[in-house]
């Protein structure tokens, strides 16, 4: 995700790789007031933003830094800005680390923002060394909000979520605001990480969006204000939680930045409604999005019909899938005639029982829910036709209650598709390999990756590995033997570690020590 750079910065993101844990010592120095805790700010207050920039004194310098020749080093700063300015990164990183002293702010807040725009880990592990090297110089404050925020995205894309977490915590705690892009980016990474990390990403936006709250002026912190993804991703957040109430707090407040929901949102909410076990209101978040006119994407089908093979209703999922390869555009009515079938009194009961405060959640999400029984189910805006995730998510149904032949078949069906989008690819073929090494049919399962290298589909490390999996499990050493020699020799896919450890543990299991001890070397 690629911020817009002020006038000193021509670049954006990156990625990178080395681990960073939370209690990373970073504490930026702002010559400007950090922000006051009184409720409204006037502009006569200086923040530091992505598109506002801090030129400190050498009064705020520390007694550290060495004071090389002037000439030369004005000479230095105005080569190192020139090369910048070209984009010349290599050539500028190079000077950079021949000059003896610290450049210029905007010499180092425009190579940190390269660094990170060049997404590689030698570039990220670059502009973390300039920034570990202002910290123990305590000169921070020479970076502006625009490369920090760059950084953070470019450690977010690496992986490194640690660290995007706790230099986006550091600018906040010494007076910067990130602009929208940067801390929604890690926003997002946080929404799905385990170890409590849909619980920081709401402590995040709500420091964030109080934050921006307390400027009466809203165009000094127009770029760091919520967008409706960075909503989407504190929204996912609340989903992965199954936290409805919170959801419904933060869905009203979009309209406080001049934000409206969606089709993102909507399919956020059909997660929600699966993780609160509500499988009888997915028809009305389809209906409430054609109802409001939001375009309807493949993608929200996607997360219906995943939702509905996580509740193991695959004849609903059936049914939908038929109505799409026929044409037909009543899936609202189909789902509604699934809820009637699955609906009685004591499952009423029930809901209305144990979940009083959902209900009143979900009315207030969905308010076509309250008469929507009563109306006519609406039409599709359009023809939707069933793609190969559709068909692979049945598949992945099939697959976890045992159903092999269906499994089977569906990939057959889908050979037959004359839309180029509904033909099997990797996953599909992946998909069925899992599902017959699950069953024990080891040659139809070797069969189908033959099929893959037929038709030019290729396998990946993944799928080697299920079947390596399959014949250590069934003792088949020979033929795993055989697989992993056909993974490095005939499609140069390096077998990793799991490849090796797999192989080692049938080994075991067949009391096989010296070929184990040769695979170890």
């Amino acid at each position: 995700m690629n911020l817009p750079l002020p006038s000193s910065s021509p670049c954006s993101s990156s990625s990178s790789s080395f681990p960073l844990t939370s209690s990373f010592p970073l504490t930026l120095r702002c010559p400007s007031p950090p922000l006051s805790t009184n409720s409204k700010l006037t502009g006569q207050f200086r923040l530091q933003t992505a598109t506002n920039h801090i030129n400190p004194t050498t009064k705020g310098l520390s007694l550290a830094t060495s004071i090389p020749d002037s000439t030369t080093s004005t000479k230095n700063d105005q080569t190192l800005l020139s090369l910048l300015r070209q984009r010349k990164t290599e050539e500028a990183w190079i000077l950079y680390t021949q000059i003896p002293h610290l450049p210029p702010p905007t010499c180092l807040s425009r190579l940190v923002s390269q660094l990170s725009y060049q997404n590689t880990p030698l570039s990220l592990r670059r502009a973390q060394s300039i920034l570990t090297r202002l910290r123990l110089e305590r000169q921070l404050h020479r970076l502006d909000a625009n490369s920090l925020g760059l950084l953070a995205v470019s450690a977010t894309k690496s992986g490194q979520l640690s660290y995007a977490f706790s230099l986006i915590n550091s600018m906040l705690r010494s007076g910067y605001l990130p602009h929208v892009k940067a801390w929604s980016a890690v926003l997002s990474r946080l929404a799905s990480a385990p170890d409590g990390g849909p619980t920081l990403a709401l402590k995040l936006f709500d420091t964030i969006t109080r934050r921006v709250r307390r400027f009466s002026d809203v165009t000094m912190v127009a770029d760091s204000r919520p967008d409706t993804a960075a909503f989407n991703n504190v929204l996912n957040a609340c989903a992965n939680l199954g936290d409805g109430k919170m959801f419904l707090k933060l869905f009203e407040e979009m309209p406080e930045f001049g934000l409206e929901p969606d089709i993102l949102t909507y399919n956020i909410m059909i997660k929600l409604c699966a993780r609160c076990n509500r499988k009888d209101l997915l028809v009305f978040v389809l209906e409430r999005v054609i109802e409001k006119g939001i375009p309807l994407c493949m993608t929200t089908l996607h997360s219906l019909v995943a939702a509905y093979v996580g509740f193991g209703d695959l004849e609903t999922v059936e049914r939908m899938v038929q109505a799409m390869r026929e044409g037909r555009r009543d899936l609202c009515k189909i789902l509604r005639e699934a809820n009637l079938e699955d609906f009685n009194e004591d499952e009423e009961n029930e809901i209305l029982n144990s979940n009083q405060i959902g209900v009143s959640v979900f009315e207030k999400l969905l308010p076509n829910l309250v008469q929507g029984s009563n109306r006519e189910p609406p039409l599709l805006p359009k023809v939707f036709a069933p793609d190969s995730r559709i068909y692979t998510t049945l598949m992945k149904g099939y697959m976890k209650q045992g159903r092999v032949t269906d499994t089977v078949r569906m990939l057959e069906a889908m050979r037959c598709q004359d839309d180029s989008k509904g033909q099997p690819d990797h996953i599909t073929y992946t998909t069925v390999i899992s599902a017959l090494v699950k069953a024990g049919s080891m040659d139809p399962a070797r069969q189908v990756l033959a099929e893959m290298t037929r038709i030019g589909v290729p396998a990946n490390r993944f799928t080697y590995n299920i079947l390596l999996k399959g014949y250590c499990q069934q003792l088949q050493i020979d033929n795993a033997k055989e697989l992993l020699k056909e993974m490095a020799d005939d499609v140069n896919i390096e077998p990793d570690v799991v490849s090796y450890n797999t192989l080692i543990d049938g080994c075991i299991l067949v009391d096989d020590s010296a070929g184990g001890s040769c695979l170890l070397q």
